[in-house]
């Protein structure tokens, strides 16, 4: 019975082999007696699986983090934008806020740590002051060209023109490197006091204050309203020169005005009036500053009698008014010499720039008188 059986299931399990094709060579079954066998693990398979699953996560985390990379092109693009056309409408602002980097510190800062120093200085020179801005730092109360400030620096006195009665002002020594406090050169210790100071400033404070003191008919009447807000223009073909003419208003404009042209002095005569039209120029001006006008009348030296100056100014009218003067000779003053301001003989015209070239000890000064056009 046993061996029949065994017959059929070989049959039974030949039959199932061909059926499946799997080739003629004989199939071993071993038949064990006992408890089943444990199944037969094909770690390969496994493994295959197992970096498949690998390999297809990857794929899933690369394809969500690319959607997410196109989500940030999004606000990038506007970030983008928003910047280029911010720096488009405030170019300007932000170009000077670059050039900003670069100013040149302020030799002498008045408004700074020696402010209370300054007025306990100044205030010992005076028992009352009816009018507080008389002790204001850039106030010049006594007329010499140095202002409250820079008389507290150089340590003069504040109240005297000429602090150690030499018969120079206090101003004057200053431009000339001569010492305030008494005779001689400046000492080093007024060296390193006085490299702080504007003496281009001081300058053109001294020849205001000149111009203002003459008691002279410095100007005569003028039957013509000028525009004096609105730049003239002054002319002179052998320099080929044609240049802003800025009715300055007082010495504290000076300097701006100064950038934009040349200036007349106020009190002077205008065009058109007896007296003498004072006009001023650079003819040098510090290295750091950049101006167009710092050297404008360099070259004033070079003109000769005969040769022409032309004024034009604007009246209230709107109309334009135009002047000729021929030159008639050149002189040199010293900064606080009354006689390049006073001659009253005639309708004159006198140009004035700081000379040598690259100092404030004199003052080259061509004169010219009013000619028919």
């Amino acid at each position: 019975m046993l061996i029949m059986e065994l017959f059929m299931t070989t049959e039974t399990i030949s039959e199932i082999h061909q059926l499946l094709k799997l080739g003629d060579h004989t199939v071993e079954t071993h038949i064990h007696a006992g408890p089943e066998a444990a199944p037969v693990v094909d770690s390969h398979a496994e493994a295959q699986v197992l970096e498949n699953n690998f390999y297809n996560s990857l794929q899933y985390i690369g394809e969500k983090a690319g959607q997410f990379k196109g989500l940030l092109v999004y606000p990038l693009i506007f970030v983008v934008a928003f910047g280029f056309f911010y720096a488009v409408l405030n170019f300007s602002s932000l170009l000077a806020q670059v050039q900003g980097w670069f100013i040149k510190p302020q030799a002498v800062q008045i408004l700074g740590n020696d402010l209370q120093p300054y007025y306990s200085w100044i205030s010992g020179y005076f028992y009352a002051v009816n009018d507080v801005k008389l002790l204001d730092p850039n106030n010049d109360i006594d007329k010499d060209g140095l202002s409250n400030h820079d008389e507290f620096v150089m340590r003069t006195n504040p109240t005297l023109v000429d602090s150690d009665s030499d018969g120079f002002s206090d101003g004057i020594e200053v431009i000339n490197g001569t010492n305030p406090w008494g005779f001689g050169a400046f000492s080093t210790e007024q060296i390193k006091l006085a490299q702080g100071l504007d003496t281009i400033l001081i300058n053109n404070r001294i020849g205001y204050n000149v111009s203002q003191s003459y008691t002279g008919s410095v100007s005569g009447v003028s039957t013509i309203n000028y525009d004096l807000n609105k730049p003239g223009k002054l002319s002179i073909p052998r320099l080929n020169l044609s240049v802003a003419l800025i009715w300055s208003k007082d010495v504290a404009s000076f300097e701006t005005d100064l950038s934009q042209g040349v200036i007349h002095y106020p009190g002077t005569a205008l065009p058109g009036q007896t007296g003498t039209i004072y006009v001023s120029g650079h003819s040098s001006d510090y290295l750091w500053k950049k101006d167009a006008m710092r050297n404008v009348f360099a070259k004033l030296n070079f003109l000769q009698a005969g040769d022409d100056i032309f004024i034009e100014a604007y009246g209230a009218d709107g109309k334009v008014y135009n002047y000729r003067y021929q030159v008639t000779g050149s002189n040199i003053y010293k900064p606080d010499d009354q006689a390049q301001f006073i001659d009253d003989s005639g309708y004159k015209l006198n140009l004035s720039t700081c000379w040598p070239i690259g100092t404030q000890k004199n003052r080259f000064v061509v004169s010219a008188i009013q000619r028919p056009l």
